[in-house]
This record gives C-alpha cells, sequence and structure tokens, in this order.
C-alpha cells in the first residue's frame, strides 16, 4: 500500500485496537467472544466490499465528504453487524486510500488483526505465531500437502475439514481458523506466504520483530537459547527466535531479521 493507505489502515487499526481493549481488572471471556465476532463481521464486510466495485468506489471517492462515506457505511451495515465493526469500519472508510481495492485489502488485515486479538487476550498470541510460522515450513516441505490446500477446484469446506484433521488438538483454535482463511485468502500469494504474513502480523501486534534462524538440523533447547541471547544482544533488546529447519544449508545457520541477514551456513562459504 501507498501512502495514503498505509495512514488510514494504521488509524483504523488504532480504532480496532480501542474497541478490543479489556478495561483493567475486567474478565478476558467478553471481549474474547467480541473479538471473534468483531473478526467475522470485517471479513464479511471485506467480502462486499470486493465483490461490489461501485460500492467500493463509493466508500474510496476522495470527491465526497469523509461524513458522506461514513454515513453511508453505516446505513448499508447497521443491523447486519455489530457496533465495533461499525466503529472500525468508519474509520477506515474516512481515510483516504490510493486505490480502491486497499480498502478490501484493509479490512481484510483488519479481520486478521481482530483474529489475532482474541489470542492476545486469551493469552495465546506467542503459541499462535509460532504455529502459523511451523506451518508455514510444514507445507513447505509437503508440497503434495500444500497442494491440496490450494487446488481451486477443491471445494473451500473439504480444504477446512484436512486443516482441522491436520491441527485440531495441536495447536491454538485460532490458529486452525487462520490457517483455513489462508486456504481461501490467496492475497499475498502460496499459502505458505499467506500463513508467513500472518505470523508477521502477530508479531508486529507485539511492537517487535521476530529472528529466524535457518538450520540444518534441529537445535536443542540449550543451543536455542544461546542462539537467541546472542541474537539479541547483537541488536540491543530482546527479540523472539523462529528455527527453520533447511538441510540445503548443509550445516552452520543463517539468521534474519527483518532485511538483515547474518549468513554462517557451510553453503554460504561453499
Amino acid at each position: 500500500m501507498e501512502g495514503a493507505s498505509r495512514n488510514s489502515l494504521a488509524a483504523a487499526r488504532a480504532e480496532l485496537d480501542r474497541v478490543t481493549s479489556i478495561p483493567p481488572g475486567a474478565a478476558p471471556d467478553a471481549g474474547i467472544a467480541a473479538a471473534r465476532r468483531l473478526a467475522e463481521d470485517l471479513s464479511a464486510v471485506a467480502a462486499l466490499v470486493g465483490a461490489e466495485p461501485a460500492l467500493r468506489r463509493a466508500l474510496t471517492d476522495p470527491g465526497a465528504p469523509a461524513e458522506a462515506r461514513t454515513a453511508l457505511a453505516r446505513r448499508l451495515l447497521s443491523g447486519k453487524v455489530g457496533e465495533p465493526a461499525l466503529a472500525v469500519v468508519s474509520v477506515a472508510v474516512s481515510g483516504r486510500w490510493s486505490q480502491p481495492t486497499d480498502l478490501r485489502r484493509a479490512l481484510e488485515e483488519l479481520s486478521i488483526e481482530a483474529t489475532l486479538a482474541e489470542a492476545e487476550l486469551a493469552d495465546a498470541l506467542d503459541d499462535v505465531e509460532d504455529e502459523l510460522f511451523r506451518f508455514s515450513r510444514i507445507l513447505g516441505q509437503n508440497p503434495q500437502l500444500a497442494l491440496a490446500l490450494t487446488n481451486p477446484a477443491a471445494p473451500a469446506q473439504a480444504k477446512f475439514a484436512l486443516i482441522e484433521r491436520l491441527l485440531a488438538g495441536r495447536a491454538h483454535p485460532v490458529t486452525v481458523r487462520l490457517a483455513q482463511q489462508a486456504t481461501v485468502d490467496r492475497q499475498y500469494g502460496d499459502i505458505e506466504r499467506q500463513l508467513e504474513h500472518f505470523s508477521r502480523i502477530a508479531a508486529a501486534r507485539r511492537g517487535r520483530v521476530v529472528a529466524v534462524a535457518r538450520t540444518a538440523i534441529p537445535l536443542d533447547a540449550d543451543q536455542v537459547e544461546r542462539l537467541r541471547a546472542a541474537v539479541s544482544r547483537y541488536f540491543g533488546r530482546q527479540i523472539p527466535l523462529q528455527i527453520d529447519l533447511d538441510p540445503s544449508v548443509l550445516g552452520g545457520v543463517q539468521i534474519r531479521v527483518g532485511d538483515e541477514v547474518v549468513d554462517g551456513t557451510v553453503l554460504r562459504r561453499l
């Protein structure tokens, strides 16, 4: 997204954080249920905006006053989605968008953020982020499984059922739902990239980056902890570490933090 769209997404994300926040001392259960409903509502609105080009243009028309765009959104959606979703959508459509399709993309991303807010309220965001990353790597190593989950001829419900069989009882329910969504949402490419994108959004919710270590063989707990400590010392702050098993590196380790790469693999030396 270009500058105007990024700014509008940031404003809508701030509103999403407001409506999903829990007052101090309040029980998180109600907030978890509300975040789940919000994610479903935002996903439905994104689908509507994506399917109706005329509506998409009307909601992003830079020549129309922000108040008129907001009023249109509320008139169409009142009674169909909850007030939290209306609040987030109202802020979104009041912003400026570089392209009309950016609004749909933003609403889809906000739906993911709401789902991750549910995990955050359940104190499971770390687990979900790690599970998404690990599942993306499993799919990368199993092309036939990835193909089964991305085959356009296969019904969505069949893909959802396969995800359920693979992950139920082994991953958090939020991870299962996001993996199911990744089978039908191809905004960021194949399913592995989609899952990686979801994992990065989860990391961003904590306002931090993630270090990814590529190694040829599994590391034991002590090695992982020493590697995590070394990375955190290098960057001067605590940085979570994800391990990506990749036999092609032959040996050693490659560390990637954002765009910065420290490559100590045997493959690079060869």
